[in-house]
């Protein structure tokens, strides 16, 4: 016989599975920290590439300046205020990464808890009926082969 709450549910859980699952389910399988070090360091090799490409479209724009220019210049105070300008703007950065992933962390882990209590339920269901896989012969075969391999 059927049980329709156990059918809802599980078609409740594959609906989750499906699509909002799809995110939320690979974030599980870190630690808090783990995932926002991650995506930290992404975030850093990002920022220094967009960084690096934008003072070489700024460095070709002015190029004719630059170099007309570059006997004239203090290198030393123009190089400080490069790396100034880098080091700032990747602390924002970070900052706002930081704070990004760790709201989407844990509102990924609240998104969860919702889906293991559905689990939990058809798990519930499935010890009422007594289905639950975890007996003795799950794997096949009878109560003579555990004497056979002695366990």
């Amino acid at each position: 016989m059927l049980n329709e709450e156990k059918i809802r549910l599980m078609t409740r859980a594959a609906a989750y599975e499906a699509h909002e699952g799809k995110k939320t389910i690979p974030i599980n399988h870190y630690f808090r920290g783990d995932y926002i070090s991650v995506n930290l360091i992404w975030s850093w090799v990002s920022y220094t590439l967009a960084f690096v490409l934008c003072a070489g479209i700024w460095a070709f724009k002015n190029m004719e300046y630059l170099m007309s220019n570059i006997h004239k210049m203090d290198l030393a105070a123009f190089s400080e205020q490069v790396i100034t300008l880098y080091v700032a703007g990747l602390a924002i950065y970070l900052l706002i990464t930081y704070v990004y992933y760790s709201w989407r962390y844990m509102k990924n882990r609240k998104s969860l808890a919702g889906y293991y209590q559905i689990l939990k339920r058809i798990s519930g269901i499935y010890d009422a009926e007594g289905k639950t896989g975890t007996g003795k012969h799950t794997a096949g075969g009878t109560e003579e082969d555990d004497d056979f391999t002695g366990i």
